[in-house]
């Protein structure tokens, strides 16, 4: 029975030992260090190695360093690598913007896009358009009626510098130049009459439908301003390639035309360096866009 109760209080005094432990994980080191800490301060964490010995020296850390410290109560604390990444830093923020393409009118499209931040340096975007909002005519198309829609879905990864400087962050989670990944597709429909010329033979005049579908990948390169964390500014220009199949209808006969450009029939945002239909082709894209930040603030 005395060697049991022996057992027992080892057993309890280990267990106690392994609860007064703190424990501390480096950035790029895959081990636990056990750790009594002593101090946290601004920028860096004083701490003795397990076990604790007053006679060894204080080991003192960069909290830069630092993935994240567990003290012995089961708290975690975690620390950013950078201040840009430290999203305490953007607590006081929104951090979503709803935006309209102020050049979108012009195309008769109505094309919007909403914005929101997934960490510091990263936000996702998704836009959407509608295609129709008036005729389009042209010299060989008067169409009286458009229909049709575009989605777009990017991500975007806004710049730091080259060098960091101690504090520096960015002014606002949302601001800054970046470059968005992103992938298109459209759909577009016109009705009307189509006016074909034969240059001195004269020309003919029939009804009809064209159907374009398409879609693209770009790589946009822009930047973008914030205003009192309540309005906003993004103007970009996005190199890419794209497809397009484009059929028209005339007489209940469906076949295959590459007469038109793709804007020709709508102008959707992006351009189509080519007339073949079904064919891949460079293609470009810019963009000016007027926001409003929404969403609540958080506290700090």
């Amino acid at each position: 029975m005395k060697n049991i109760a022996l057992l027992l209080l080892f057993i309890t005094f280990n267990i106690s030992l392994t609860k007064a432990q703190d424990k501390m994980v480096l950035r790029g080191k895959p081990d636990t260090l056990i750790i009594k800490v002593i101090e946290i301060g601004v920028d860096e964490i004083r701490y003795r190695t397990w076990p604790v010995d007053e006679a060894m020296p204080v080991m003192v850390e960069k909290k830069d360093r630092i993935r994240r410290v567990v003290l012995a109560n089961g708290t975690v604390l975690k620390f950013a690598e950078d201040e840009f990444s430290n999203t305490e830093n953007y607590a006081t923020q929104r951090k979503m913007a709803f935006k309209i393409d102020m050049f979108s009118p012009i195309r008769k499209v109505l094309s919007g896009s909403f914005e929101y931040s997934i960490k510091p340096g990263m936000s996702a975007e998704i836009g959407v358009g509608v295609i129709g909002v008036g005729s389009y005519t042209s010299e060989a198309y008067s169409f009286t009626e458009s229909n049709g829609g575009f989605l777009r879905l990017g991500i975007k990864f806004i710049n730091q510098p080259d060098y960091y400087v101690k504090g520096m962050r960015y002014s606002h989670i949302l601001k800054g130049g970046y470059i968005r990944p992103e992938i298109m597709l459209l759909y577009h429909q016109n009705t009307g009459v189509n006016n074909y010329y034969f240059g001195s033979s004269g020309s003919t005049s029939t009804a009809g439908i064209i159907d374009v579908r398409g879609g693209a990948f770009f790589i946009n390169f822009g930047k973008q301003w914030v205003y009192s964390d309540i309005f906003c500014v993004d103007f970009f220009v996005g190199p890419g390639i794209g497809t397009k199949k484009v059929t028209s209808t005339t007489n209940s006969s469906i076949s295959n035309t590459n007469q038109l450009n793709i804007t020709d029939i709508g102008g959707f945002g992006f351009v189509a360096l080519t007339t073949n239909t079904g064919s891949t082709a460079f293609c470009i894209q810019t963009g000016l866009k007027l926001g409003v930040l929404i969403g609540s603030k958080g506290k700090k």
